[in-house]
């Protein structure tokens, strides 16, 4: 098996801004990109493996059932741990066509696709960082790792940060953490360098499909630090969380490994 993330727009009209990383269970990395939704699923056709697990960085359940709403249960337990969330119901049924269309080109390979949010495990993910606790993902023992800072802490913004300068060190610091040596990542090609921003929007794309690679490998690995919160009805998504966080979720949303591939 193994991991295929993707970052793409909730429109599926439009061009460009989708990426893919490929990972193994070894953490190999490759990265592409895709013009539109046809291309993009002829990568995934080609890449994809029996029992792989595909990720998509868009709503996929619980949309159908938001009427006048905004949120899902899921986004809102989110957002009161301190992770912000754009309206669900701006993706409508993006998310639930693309994941059948996986599954048509896919029968018989037992394929899992599920929800992720880059945002959240970039989150996570800093704010190890920031305290030095990154390398104790891979130590085995599921701790708690987060506390009561980790509502109010933001992690530089690599996406909507305008002054140019800014934006640069911003994903500068996304670069490193990616490439930190805890995380596993061994990039088949160099991962590009955010040196001159010629094409800002399509390197922050590569950079959120890596961090939902990660979530991907960790899950694939059994690692308890990787967890679905949520439920197929009212929507889910894979998340990196330790016991601090899987324990205040735990009290709005089901929260447990992932499903089952499909």
């Amino acid at each position: 098996m193994n991991i295929i993330s993707i970052d793409l727009p909730w429109n599926p009209d439009k061009k460009g801004h989708r990426a893919l990383a490929v990972a193994d269970l070894d953490g190999n990395v490759k990265i592409a990109q895709a013009g539109d939704d046809n291309e993009l699923l002829e990568l995934i056709r080609g890449n994809t493996e029996p029992e792989s697990l595909v990720l998509l960085d868009v709503p996929i359940d619980g949309c159908g059932n938001l009427d006048s709403k905004h949120f899902r249960s899921v986004d809102k337990a989110l957002a009161r741990q301190g992770i912000p969330i754009l309206p669900t119901s701006k993706a409508k049924d993006r998310g639930k066509v693309l994941k059948e269309r996986i599954k048509n080109i896919n029968q018989g390979k037992r394929v899992t696709v599920q929800e992720i949010y880059p945002y959240a495990i970039y989150k996570f993910l800093a704010y190890l960082k920031e305290w030095g606790l990154l390398q104790r993902l891979g130590v085995g023992k599921f701790d708690t790792l987060l506390d009561d800072g980790f509502r109010i802490y933001r992690p530089p913004k690599y996406k909507r940060e305008r002054k140019r300068g800014e934006r640069r060190d911003n994903m500068e610091y996304l670069y490193s953490l990616l490439t930190d040596s805890s995380l596993g990542l061994r990039f088949l090609t160099p991962l590009p360098y955010p040196n001159d921003l010629s094409n800002p929007d399509k390197l922050s794309d590569e950079y959120d499909a890596c961090l939902g690679a990660i979530v991907g490998m960790y899950s694939a690995s059994n690692s308890r630090y990787a967890c679905v919160a949520g439920d197929s009805k009212s929507g889910d998504m894979l998340l990196l969380a330790d016991r601090w966080l899987v324990e205040r979720l735990g009290r709005e949303v089901p929260v447990g490994k992932l499903r089952e591939g499909v």
